[in-house]
């Protein structure tokens, strides 16, 4: 009985952390990502030639042709080359080896959005400030970007129009442009006699 008595305020303590996590989560904005594609994929094919100096692991040596030039190529794992008619790891490849690869990049204009959501009551609206009374009572003030509208019951406001105790949804969009590249690769070799 002693036991049971001595493990319960644990419990009850661990019980109100959790709830209290829950309420402050509650309170964050919801934010997701995605990955948009904005364009159709270019790509570029192109040949390299080199004679293999060196391979330790995944890293390899090669003498470029026709410029002589020293690189230094990662291959992946598992990667392999058509040598002498034999599918061969990259790993065991010899010095001396003639290697050809045709290469293809493709370029592919993407979009990183991420929509971030948040509701609250407003507290204080400005021009460009808000600030919002959270679900766990908490005030926190937010940057209002020129244009930035607000959902109030299905009506879209701008900053200015909000008064308090209005109960409102902003979504902010964020999109940020990159290119997202990729590479495919067949390599053919030859062992020089």
């Amino acid at each position: 009985m002693r036991r049971v008595i001595a493990t319960t305020p644990r419990v009850l303590i661990i019980g109100l952390a959790a709830l209290c996590l829950a309420a402050t989560a509650s309170a964050q904005p919801t934010q997701s990502t995605q990955k948009v594609a904005t364009g159709a994929p270019k790509v570029k094919a192109m040949q390299l030639k080199g004679v293999v100096v060196a391979v330790k692991g995944n890293h390899l040596v090669t003498r470029m042709l026709p410029s002589n030039e020293y690189r230094l190529f990662i291959t992946k794992p598992g990667q392999t080359a058509t040598i002498d008619g034999t599918v061969t790891p990259m790993t065991n490849l010899a010095p001396g080896t003639v290697l050809t690869a045709s290469v293809a990049i493709m370029e592919t204009p993407v979009v990183d959005r991420t929509v971030e959501t948040l509701t609250g009551t407003v507290w204080h609206a400005g021009p460009t400030t808000v600030i919002l009374t959270l679900a766990n009572g908490e005030n926190r003030q937010y940057d209002v970007p020129a244009g930035m509208k607000f959902n109030v019951d299905g009506s879209m406001k701008e900053a200015m129009e909000l008064r308090p105790g209005m109960k409102v949804t902003a979504t902010k969009v964020v999109e940020s442009p990159r290119m997202e590249l990729s590479t495919d690769s067949v390599i053919t070799g030859t062992t020089k006699s």
